[in-house]
């Protein structure tokens, strides 16, 4: 059985941010995923996004374009 629980880790101990159906004891295996904090003066993320541009230098001007060519297409083609 799966279950999926979001927890908080605090001193070393995993604890849910919910109630968890488990009896006391259980023994339960644990896989993380983090995410970055929210930056509050970027909520959206749009001005990280917006910081990327223009940070490639010497590519073709029509990378935006046809990047897909350019990053999937074999050499010589």
């Amino acid at each position: 059985m799966s279950t999926t629980v979001k927890a908080v880790y605090e001193g070393g101990v995993f604890k849910p941010k919910e109630p968890v159906s488990l009896q006391e004891h259980a023994e339960v295996e644990v896989v993380t995923s983090t995410r970055p904090p929210r930056d509050p003066e970027d909520p959206t993320g749009w001005k990280a996004i917006d910081s990327l541009i223009g940070i490639l230098k010497g590519t073709p001007p029509d990378v935006s374009e046809n990047h897909d060519a350019y990053i999937y297409r074999k050499p010589g083609e």
